[in-house]
């Protein structure tokens, strides 16, 4: 992970910690730190119902990852073999508000596609 990378995340630490985002800046540190992809392509995916799993018995799943998917009602982290939390999708959309605008301080230039995918993820799930 760059240091632009690090530097950007770790700004928001701290309120995800203190807001059940725990698992999610884990989750979300651990693919930029093991280089998986980039953020944006990372919320890209999440704006699509996609959820990531950086590693093994590390992840996270949303609608589409889910058998039946009109039955999702709940963002699941897993870490091990054990699901670790569990958050609504309307809080995950904005915790993942809290993160881009992190993102987008620290990378002005990739505004627009941030906002774009933030929009889709919102109405998605908000």
């Amino acid at each position: 992970m760059s240091n632009t990378s690090a530097g950007w995340l770790s700004e928001v630490k701290d309120y995800l910690y203190q807001n059940d985002g725990r698992d999610l800046y884990d989750i979300v540190h651990q693919v930029l730190s093991l280089d998986k992809m980039s953020y944006t392509s990372f919320l890209k995916m999440a704006s699509e119902g996609y959820g990531c799993s950086p590693s093994e018995g590390c992840g996270y799943a949303l609608d589409q990852n889910w058998d039946d998917p009109e039955e999702f009602d709940e963002v699941s982290f897993m870490f091990g073999d054990y699901e670790s939390s569990t958050i609504s999708p309307q809080h995950f959309a904005e915790l993942m508000q809290v993160i881009s605008d992190g993102y987008i301080n620290a990378n002005p230039k990739d505004k627009a596609s941030i906002e774009h995918y933030m929009g889709k993820l919102r109405e998605r799930y908000s």
